[in-house]
């Protein structure tokens, strides 16, 4: 069995809508924190004047790889409230997994319902309750890039709501976003004197339907079509909105 990494590093993000701010403690830091509140003399330690390293985090739950709740997605879904990511049920966050290879759409292109359904069938499978549906987009290469957040396309809503529809609860993407680019929406939504169906279009689905997503996995272009385990634990933030995960991927050789 081989464990295929799925997450990327957590460090920063080009989004103006995420903050995030890590900061690494030294060693030295641990050794003076420890004389200041327990007196212990910085010398005393096997390296002299170097104890224990930390690390603090001024960040949004988005950064990094992580699980959207459907409480991200809008106060209401089908009228009710909504699961937070503490109340996502770990059931729903492994099961066999499916990569549909979408890295060919153009910049701002919304794979339609029957396109995806198309694409599916030439890579031989049939979706099944609980599977973890994933789109590899490539954009986890353009990291650090000017057109890391906007590269390429991804679902249509429609898509989105018949992978949904075949008993799936969970999906994900190697991009920043289950959706298009944020440019790419948003201008259409101005194109079009605000109208508000072209607003967010994914994740509004999750107004609808309940349903949560990854964002920002990592490496999908290392694991076949089908035919391996997918795990993706979040963390257990308070009412959280998201929640940072390690993804991994079970494959046998």
């Amino acid at each position: 069995m081989r464990i295929i990494d799925l997450s990327m590093v957590t460090s920063t993000d080009p989004s103006p809508l995420m903050n995030v701010k890590i900061t690494n403690l030294p060693h030295e830091n641990g050794a003076k924190e420890d004389q200041k509140y327990y007196g212990i003399d910085p010398q005393d330690w096997p390296f002299p004047g170097n104890a224990w390293s930390d690390d603090y985090l001024e960040m949004t739950t988005h950064a990094g790889t992580h699980l959207d709740s459907p409480w991200h997605m809008g106060p209401l879904c089908a009228g009710e409230k909504p699961k937070t990511i503490e109340e996502w049920p770990l059931e729903w966050c492994v099961g066999d997994g499916v990569v549909v290879d979408i890295r060919d759409l153009a910049d701002g292109y919304q794979l339609s319902r029957d396109e995806l359904k198309e694409r599916l069938s030439k890579i031989g499978y049939t979706l099944k309750p609980l599977d973890i549906f994933l789109t590899m987009t490539g954009n986890d290469k353009l990291w650090g890039q000017p057109n890391y957040a906007d590269h390429g396309g991804h679902l249509s809503a429609d898509a989105l709501e018949w992978v949904l529809d075949q008993g799936i609860k969970t999906v994900g993407t190697d991009s920043w976003s289950f959706d298009i680019g944020y440019n790419h929406w948003s201008k259409q939504y101005k194109d079009h004197n605000h109208d508000p169906k072209f607003l967010w279009p994914c994740h509004l689905v999750g107004t609808r339907k309940e349903y949560a997503h990854y964002e920002k996995l990592a490496n999908l272009d290392l694991l076949p079509p089908f035919g391996f385990k997918f795990f993706g634990f979040p963390i257990k933030f308070y009412h959280g909105s998201a929640g940072f995960v390690r993804a991994v991927a079970f494959l046998e050789e």
